[in-house]
C-alpha cells in the first residue's frame, strides 16, 4: 500500500460519520493488540486549549529525551500532524504500513455486531499502533470530541487534564456547560490523578463529582495549582510538590493558564525528571493554526482555528494584546457551531468578513453564512474559492492585515495555499 492509497482508504471511512461510544474501539484495540501495558498516556480534554496544552506536554517530554508519542485533533495542514513521535510526524511509509496492517482488522468488525470502524477510530488506531512499534514510554494524547465516549478513551492514563469547559458541539455533547463537563470528565479514571483548569463553580462541581465517584485524585488550577505571571512575562507555576518558572512560546495570555495545566499534568504523570529541560520544552513548543503569523507580500496573516464563542473571546484577547484592528477576516464555519455568538466578538477588530467555502461535508455554504453575518449588521463578501479570496487579498492595499478563523479546516486550506502560491 502506498501513502496515497492509505490516505484514500482512511478518507473512504468518512461517510460513516462520527460515532461516540467505546465498544467498537475497545474491540478494535483488543484484536489489533494496540494497548501495551507499559505505555503511559497523558490524556488531554477541553473545549479550548487542549491542543496547545498537548503541544507543551509533548515538547517538555521531548526535551527531556523521552521521545514521546503525541496525538492532535484536528490536523491543520498535513494529515500526518495527528500522529507524532517526538516532534516528528509519522512518516508516509509508516502510515501506509500501519494502514495496511490495520485495514483487515478494522474491516473484520464490519461483519460483527460492532459494525465498521469510523475514520476517527481508524486514525486513533494508527496512533496507538505507531507508538507501540516505537516503544514510546509516554504519549500526550489529545481527545477528539468530548471525552467519555471518545475513541481515545480506550486508554488508561497515567494522568488526565481537562483544560477548559465551554459550549461547543452542543448537538452532540449537551446544551449546558454542566452536560459538556460531564462528558469531558469521563476521561478521569479510577485511581489515576487529574488536573482541571480554571472553570466555573457549576462546572467544577460536575468534575469533582466524577473524580470522587471513580477515586481519581484531582488538582485544580486556582487551588492546589496556582500560576503567577512575572513582569518578564514568564509564569511561575506552583503545585503541592514543586515550583517552576516557564515561558510559553505560544502566543496569548491564555497560554499562561494552559502552561499551568500542562506542567501539573506532567508532574502528576511522574514525567518531570529534568526541570531545566521542561522549561526549554515550554519555550519551544509549537502547534499550527493557533494564532500563527505568516508574512505574504509584506502583509501579515494571522491564522487561528477559533470556532466557538469561548475561543472567540480568547482570540479577541490575543488581538488586543497584539494591538490589531481594521483586519479583513477570511472565514468559513461548519454546521453545529454558533456563528451568531462567534462573529460579533471579532467584529471590533474586523472591518469586513470574506466568506469562503470549507472543504468539509458539514460546512455551511458561503451564501448561508454570509446571510447570517449580514443579518448581524456585519459587512461581508463571498467567494467561490479560497484561492479567489487570496488573490483578492494580494490586490488589497488598505488593510492592516488578514485574519483567518472560524474553522480549523478553513485555516488549513488557506495555509496550504499561502505556502504554495508565489
Amino acid at each position: 500500500m502506498t501513502y496515497q492509497e492509505a490516505l484514500d482508504y482512511i478518507s473512504s471511512l468518512a461517510p460513516r460519520g462520527w460515532r461516540l461510544g467505546l465498544d467498537r474501539m475497545e474491540e478494535f484495540a483488543r484484536r489489533a493488540s494496540l494497548l501495551p501495558s507499559d505505555q503511559k498516556f497523558i490524556h488531554v480534554a477541553g473545549t479550548n486549549g487542549k491542543g496547545s496544552t498537548t503541544a507543551m506536554i509533548q515538547s517538555a517530554l521531548t526535551e527531556q529525551g523521552l521521545r514521546p508519542g503525541s496525538f492532535f485533533s484536528p490536523y491543520v495542514v498535513d494529515p500526518r500532524e495527528r500522529v507524532q513521535i517526538g516532534r516528528e510526524m509519522i512518516s508516509p511509509q509508516l502510515l501506509a504500513e500501519i494502514t495496511e496492517y490495520l485495514r483487515p482488522i478494522g474491516e473484520s468488525l464490519s461483519e460483527t455486531e460492532f459494525g465498521g470502524v469510523t475514520e476517527f477510530e481508524f486514525k486513533t488506531a494508527i496512533g496507538l499502533e505507531c507508538w507501540k512499534r516505537a516503544e514510546c514510554e509516554y504519549v500526550a494524547l489529545e481527545v477528539g470530541l468530548g471525552g467519555r465516549l471518545d475513541a481515545t478513551n480506550v486508554i488508561t492514563p497515567v494522568s488526565s487534564a481537562i483544560v477548559s469547559i465551554g459550549l461547543d458541539h452542543v448537538q452532540i455533547l449537551g446544551n449546558t456547560v454542566e452536560e459538556i463537563a460531564f462528558e469531558k470528565a469521563g476521561i478521569l479514571k479510577p485511581g489515576r490523578p487529574g488536573i482541571v483548569g480554571e472553570v466555573s463553580p457549576e462546572v467544577l462541581r460536575v468534575i469533582e463529582a466524577r473524580a470522587s465517584e471513580v477515586g481519581a485524585p484531582l488538582w485544580r488550577v486556582g487551588f492546589e495549582v496556582r500560576y503567577e505571571v512575572q513582569p518578564s512575562g514568564k509564569v511561575r507555576v506552583t503545585t503541592p510538590q514543586s515550583e517552576i518558572l516557564v515561558e510559553p512560546s505560544l502566543f496569548g495570555l491564555v497560554q499562561q493558564h494552559n502552561a499551568a495545566v500542562a506542567y501539573a499534568a506532567l508532574e502528576l504523570a511522574g514525567a518531570v525528571r529534568n526541570p531545566q529541560a521542561v522549561q526549554l520544552g515550554f519555550s519551544t513548543a509549537t502547534i499550527p493554526g493557533r494564532y500563527q503569523r505568516i508574512s505574504r507580500h509584506d502583509q501579515e496573516w494571522i491564522l487561528d482555528g477559533a470556532h466557538n464563542p469561548d475561543s472567540a473571546l480568547v482570540l479577541a484577547e490575543m488581538l488586543v494584546q497584539d494591538r490589531k484592528k481594521d483586519l479583513i477576516c477570511l472565514t468559513g464555519m461548519l454546521q453545529g457551531h454558533s456563528p451568531e455568538e462567534f462573529y460579533p466578538t471579532l467584529s471590533q477588530f474586523v472591518r469586513e468578513f470574506w466568506v469562503v467555502p470549507v472543504d468539509n461535508p458539514r460546512s455551511m455554504t458561503p451564501s448561508a453564512l454570509a446571510a447570517m453575518l449580514d443579518s448581524m449588521g456585519l459587512k461581508t463578501r463571498t467567494f467561490d474559492s479560497t484561492a479567489a479570496a487570496i488573490e483578492a487579498a494580494d490586490c488589497a492595499e488598505d488593510t492592516e492585515g488578514y485574519l483567518v478563523s472560524g474553522s480549523f479546516y478553513a485555516v488549513g486550506e488557506i495555509m496550504r495555499l499561502l505556502r504554495s502560491l508565489p
